[in-house]
C-alpha cells in the first residue's frame, strides 16, 4: 500500500511539472481514501485471476462427480467477495478515522459495482485456466503482463480527469478502471469522471462471462487431468 502511496505522489509531481502542492484529487479524497477506493476493487480482481493461473485440475485419486473445476473458482470467487467486503469496511473505517465524517453518496451503485466485478472476475479467471492449462512459461507471461497491465491501466495512483484528453484512450479500454473509477464517485458524487461508462462495464462483464461459460463448457475435459496410481 505505501509502495502505491508512493507511485501516486511521484505522479503527481509529474503531473504538476515538479511541484508537490495539493493535486485535484485532493479536493475530492484523503489520498490514503483515494487509494484504498482503488484497492477495494482492484485486489479481490486479481487475486482471483492469479489464482485462475495457478490452476483448477481435479486429479483423478481427488475426483468427486459432483464436484467440477468451475465450482473450484465460484469457492475461490466467494472467498475474494469476503476479502472484497473485509477492505470495504476497513476503508469505512479509515474514512470514518480521518474525517469523523462517513460519506457513501450512491450506495446502490457501490453495491452495483462490487457485483459487475465479482462477475467479471469470474469470467476473466475462467478465461485464464485455459490458457494457463498449455504450458508453464505461458502461465508465468500472463502473470507478469497481468500485474503489470492492471497496476498501470486500472486507475490505482491517478484519476482519469487528471490525464491529458490524448493519452485517456490507453487505459479507458480497461473496464476495471471504469469499476475503480465508479467506486470513487459513488462515495462522492462530485468526483468528476470523464469517459467512464456504467454501460461499457455492465457490457463487458456480462460478454466477458457468457463467452466463458462456453468456453468452459466447450472444453471442460481440458481441465480434468487423470494421474495413473
Amino acid at each position: 500500500m505505501l509502495f502505491f502511496i508512493g507511485i501516486r505522489i511521484g505522479f503527481r509531481y509529474l503531473l504538476s511539472g515538479g511541484s508537490l502542492g495539493g493535486s485535484a484529487t485532493s479536493l475530492y479524497f484523503n489520498i490514503v481514501i483515494f487509494m484504498a477506493a482503488g484497492f477495494t476493487i482492484y485486489f479481490p480482481f486479481r487475486q482471483l485471476a492469479i489464482q485462475a493461473l495457478s490452476g483448477l485440475k481435479l486429479r483423478s485419486p481427488l475426483y468427486y462427480k459432483r464436484i467440477e473445476p468451475l465450482d473450484i473458482l465460484l469457492a475461490l470467487s466467494i472467498n475474494n467477495v469476503r476479502a472484497l467486503l473485509t477492505l470495504t469496511l476497513g476503508l469505512m473505517a479509515l474514512i470514518w478515522a480521518l474525517t469523523w465524517d462517513f460519506r457513501m453518496d450512491s450506495p446502490g451503485l457501490a453495491l452495483c459495482i462490487y457485483l459487475l466485478t465479482v462477475v467479471m472476475a469470474i469470467g476473466f479467471g475462467i478465461c485464464l485456466v485455459f490458457l494457463g492449462s498449455y504450458n508453464k512459461f505461458i502461465t508465468r507471461l500472463i502473470k507478469r503482463l497481468i500485474n503489470r497491465i492492471l497496476i498501470f491501466t486500472s486507475g490505482l495512483f491517478f484519476a482519469t480527469f487528471e490525464l491529458p484528453l490524448y493519452s485517456r484512450p490507453f487505459v479507458t479500454w480497461n473496464p476495471l478502471l471504469h469499476a475503480v473509477e465508479l467506486f470513487r464517485y459513488s462515495l462522492n458524487n462530485e468526483y468528476p469522471i470523464p469517459d467512464i461508462s456504467l454501460s461499457y462495464l455492465i457490457w463487458c462483464s456480462l460478454i466477458l462471462l457468457g463467452f466463458s461459460l462456453i468456453l468452459y463448457r466447450t472444453n471442460e475435459s481440458l481441465l480434468l487431468e487423470s494421474v495413473d496410481d
